[in-house]
């Protein structure tokens, strides 16, 4: 029976690394590239010196290694996946050794369960995990030493050196290892309360030690370590329970009574996993965040310019949040359907085209991709500076770097752009782009041979004005001017009238589009227009622009209703809600 079980217990251990890699995979992976884009992993001596030079910086520093694969989401669903069976199997393999009894083996995955469900939250960072396995990898070799004077001698240097590699996490091995010493019963009560005194009184030496060496640092930091958590000011208690329920899972495989015959062992385990698998399911329920996600794969998809992509997914569920309206509206306007076809999803307002700045480290990241593709450079460039900055653990961002060396090439600043560039090189995903791109500086004729950045000098802004959130419809009439085939100012130049229901300024610059040679009115023009010519004639046929037959048969049975019915809406809203009228009418 205990053979069956521990080939049972293998098999769940490669089942639960499956499980979890086509969770972060294929249904959370757009989690996994926001963690990648708001750390800068550089290979420079400077920059180990920099990451390892903090208590659970070593930790930290092979955490940020492995989330930089996190820029292809499989990579680090596959990394995921491996911590969470690595620290399952190394739990399992020191409970062993305090007590052989495999009927208790679904225990071993408590931890790797309940960091799954915290990994769903995108600020618990993945150093934590890291800590865990470095300090159970550590305690597995302490028990495996026989000599007790031996194990001793050793444990002070150990725990020292374990708390500057995993921080506070070296408390889960000063715990771990007094409850060794008190199952071995190779030292008394009164010896037992002395080691337990030593290695409290070692944690508090090594912490003040650390301030004093680390000045900057508040004391609270040093105590737990950094890196475990995006917020450094906040150590969630989550993990303090987590690293007390590591300690003392060893300990149950001891004394928790197991039943003798194997049926009633095997229906025993069958339990612990039925419990634990509804435990997890609801765990990772409660804490996913499928909205955040949501935004997260709209942000991915315009990172990368997939704008098919983006349009595919609100055709399959309408976006819900102005930063995701935002980007399907930007990729509308990139695939040339914006004037046709923004009405027939979801708008909210003008926070869906061109979204306000945040102080946040997350909005105007992902905001910026808007303003950069319209030709506002220098507010691309405002915003992601500015995200760069507000990252809560005073981390660079890859994505923001790389953002501000095309604003500065673009703009013609080319020393600027050299040194972003320089710092790429030490990357691994960027470090291509970053050395193709230094090659090419300086020599306008290679500069201008690249689409993207040849369109964005064509229409960039040259007028020096201030940014203002009240004079958005001003700034694009700025942009519109200097380039009256400039699509892109122009389109959004009147969505943004159209959303704001301002129809009079929506008329007044509708004759700027003549530069662009349409090959008819687009359709939400056609609505807005002969809404306004239907406000002082009665007859729609009269109207003097190209108004397709379809628009006026509608306006005429969306009119009669409309004016009809007292609560038009829910009638309106089946047929209609694709409509200008109906989101001038219905929509806040």
């Amino acid at each position: 029976m205990e053979k069956q079980l521990r080939y049972v217990g293998l098999a769940l251990s490669i089942l639960f690394g499956v499980i979890v890699f086509v969770f972060f995979g294929y249904c959370y992976p757009y989690h996994l590239a926001y963690q990648e884009q708001f750390q800068l992993f550089l290979f420079t001596p400077a920059y180990l010196a920099e990451t390892a030079s903090v208590p659970g910086g070593p930790a930290g520093y092979i955490a940020r290694f492995l989330t930089q694969f996190y820029y292809v989401p499989w990579q680090g669903a596959a990394i995921i996946a491996l911590l969470l069976a690595a620290l399952q199997r190394l739990l399992l393999c020191l409970s062993r050794a305090f007590g052989d009894k495999p009927a208790l083996f679904p225990l071993s995955f408590i931890p790797s369960l309940f960091y799954w469900i915290l990994l769903c939250n995108e600020h618990y960072m993945l150093a934590g995990v890291v800590a865990l396995i470095i300090v159970l990898m550590a305690a597995r070799l302490y028990v495996s030493i026989g000599a007790k004077a031996l194990r001793v001698i050793l444990l002070f240097p150990a725990l020292s050196l374990l708390y500057w590699f995993s921080g506070g996490a070296c408390l889960v091995m000063a715990l771990l290892c007094i409850f060794w010493e008190i199952r071995k019963r190779a030292y008394g009560r009164w010896q037992i309360a002395g080691l337990t005194m030593g290695c409290l009184l070692l944690t508090v030496s090594l912490s003040l030690l650390a301030k004093a060496l680390l000045v900057q640092y508040p004391l609270s930091k040093l105590w737990t370590g950094a890196g475990y958590y995006r917020f450094q000011t906040i150590f969630p208690s989550t993990l303090l329970l987590l690293w007390v329920m590591v300690s003392i899972l060893p300990v149950l495989f001891r004394y928790l009574p197991i039943a003798s015959k194997a049926k009633t062992a095997w229906t025993g385990t069958g339990i612990m996993i039925a419990a634990l698998t509804l435990i997890t399911w609801q765990g990772v329920s409660e804490t996913s965040d499928w909205q955040k996600e949501e935004v997260m794969a709209y942000d991915y998809h315009a990172r990368r310019q997939q704008w098919g992509h983006i349009i595919r997914m609100a055709g399959e569920k309408a976006p819900s949040t102005p930063l995701s309206v935002a980007l399907l509206n930007l990729s509308l306007c990139k695939q040339g359907r914006m004037a046709d076809d923004m009405f027939r999803y979801f708008q909210n307002g003008p926070e869906g085209l061109l979204p306000s700045f945040v102080r946040d480290f997350t909005m105007p990241m992902m905001a910026g991709e808007v303003y950069y593709h319209l030709g506002f450079i220098n507010t691309a460039q405002r915003f992601a500076f500015e995200a760069m900055e507000a990252i809560p653990d005073y981390q660079k961002s890859a994505r923001a770097i790389k953002r501000l060396a095309e604003t500065n090439l673009i703009n013609g600043e080319y020393a600027v752009t050299r040194k972003y560039l320089q710092i790429l090189r030490h990357t691994l995903y960027y470090s291509k782009w970053a050395v193709q791109t230094l090659a090419l500086l300086e020599d306008e004729g290679k500069i201008d041979f690249n689409p993207e950045w040849h369109t964005l000098r064509t229409c960039r802004t040259h007028t020096h004005f201030l940014f203002s959130e009240q004079e958005k419809s001003q700034m694009l009439g700025i942009l519109l001017q200097q380039n009256l085939t400039n699509r892109m100012a122009y389109e959004y130049l009147m969505a943004y009238c159209l959303l704001t229901k301002d129809l009079q300024h929506f008329y007044t610059y509708y004759p700027l589009g003549k530069e662009i040679a349409y090959r008819q009115i687009p359709v939400s023009y056609q609505e807005a227009l002969i809404y306004l010519w239907g406000l002082s004639n009665n007859n729609p046929a009269t109207i003097p622009y190209p108004v397709s037959n379809e628009v006026k048969r509608r306006v005429q049975e969306y009119g009669k209703i409309y004016t009809t019915c007292q609560h038009s809406e829910p009638m309106l809203r089946p047929q209609y809600a694709d409509t200008y009228w109906y989101y001038l009418h219905f929509r806040k």
